[in-house]
């Protein structure tokens, strides 16, 4: 019945079912949970089996145009035809109650500070609800005190949960363990990642999932594990997969941030060699860029309020284990 294929109710399916076919694929994507854990190419991602179910959905419609009979054509339209009407409802009062969701269950954002904060003394800090100041606050406490090795930072783009680990056996692994407690993290409708559940006593370094940040300063390392600091009221410790996330000293770390300052800036210059005895820059500035770092040195870009380079110099950032500066993560 090849003469069918050109028939207006034939051309009418073709359009029908193409249409039909794309929103099937979007719901199998939904189904399968194809976008999940992949941030921005999410999207695509879940547009491609709506595409490839509309491709299906012509190719199927061709040959039942050149094999079946007009009156089973006429009732295929009328049976796609309802499929996308309950396909469109379906993705609307989702797209509604999600909504109505986030509306009833997201806190409202308060606005960021754009300089460092120290946290509160911890008698005023244990007053506070942990869970409260995690989910509002990016939490930082940069003194001179122990200074660590670096940041830790979990991977919940792979990991939705990270265990964390008490009294450890010397010579057993990971899985000879049992976890203490543990963090869960849950995505967020349109990308990115959120904490589900933590414990009550988890005061983190730095918090800042909305720019994927979530550090623990380190304390020690070996084969397996890593020991981070979860509570910087208290410096509580405790111990995490060593795979389980990225692992950055201190170098590394402070050449991806975006600026430095002194913590007692009356007490320290710039200078124009890594030397104490070397002459200072008297050039003014108001932020500093780290561009490279030489043991207890540091080379930085001196910035002015526009953020544009008006000099360069050498700092000491660290000594006898103590860090001498704070820095910006962001701005």
């Amino acid at each position: 019945m090849a003469h069918q294929l050109t028939k207006p109710y034939s051309f009418l399916m073709y359009v029908l079912a193409i249409i039909a076919f794309f929103f099937l694929g979007l719901v199998y994507a939904g189904i399968t949970e194809a976008g999940k854990g992949q941030m921005l190419a999410a999207g695509a991602i879940v547009f491609g089996y709506g595409v490839i179910g509309a491709f299906i959905g012509l190719c199927l419609s061709l040959f039942i145009a050149y094999n079946a009979k007009r009156r089973l054509i006429i009732k295929l339209n009328v049976v796609l035809a309802f499929i996308i009407f309950a396909s469109f409802f379906y993705f609307y009062f989702n797209y509604q109650k999600r909504q109505r969701e986030k509306l009833e269950n997201d806190p409202p954002k308060r606005e960021q500070p754009t300089t460092p904060k120290t946290t509160a003394p911890a008698a005023e800090a244990e007053e506070l609800e942990p869970l409260a100041m995690l989910m509002n606050y990016e939490v930082k406490i940069q003194s001179e005190s122990e200074m660590g090795l670096g940041m830790f930072t979990p991977n919940f783009y792979e990991n939705k949960v990270l265990y964390f680990y008490g009294n450890l056996t010397q010579g057993k692994s990971v899985q000879e363990h049992m976890p203490t407690d543990s963090i869960t993290f849950k995505q967020r409708e349109y990308g990115g990642f959120d904490i589900a559940t933590a414990p009550p006593w988890l005061v983190p370094d730095h918090l800042k999932l909305d720019y994927d940040m979530l550090h623990f300063k380190v304390k020690s390392i070996s084969h397996d594990f890593i020991e981070v600091v979860v509570n910087t009221t208290n410096n509580q410790t405790a111990f995490v997969d060593r795979y389980a996330g990225k692992l950055q000293y201190w170098p590394e770390f402070l050449l991806g941030i975006h600026s430095v300052e002194f913590l007692q800036p009356s007490n320290y210059k710039v200078y124009v060699k890594p030397l104490d005895y070397a002459g200072t820059v008297a050039t003014p500035y108001s932020f500093m860029r780290p561009v490279k770092i030489q043991n207890e040195w540091m080379y930085v870009e001196l910035q002015g309020d526009d953020f544009k380079e008006v000099g360069k110099g050498w700092i000491r950032w660290q000594k006898d284990g103590k860090m001498l500066i704070t820095y910006n993560l962001l701005s």
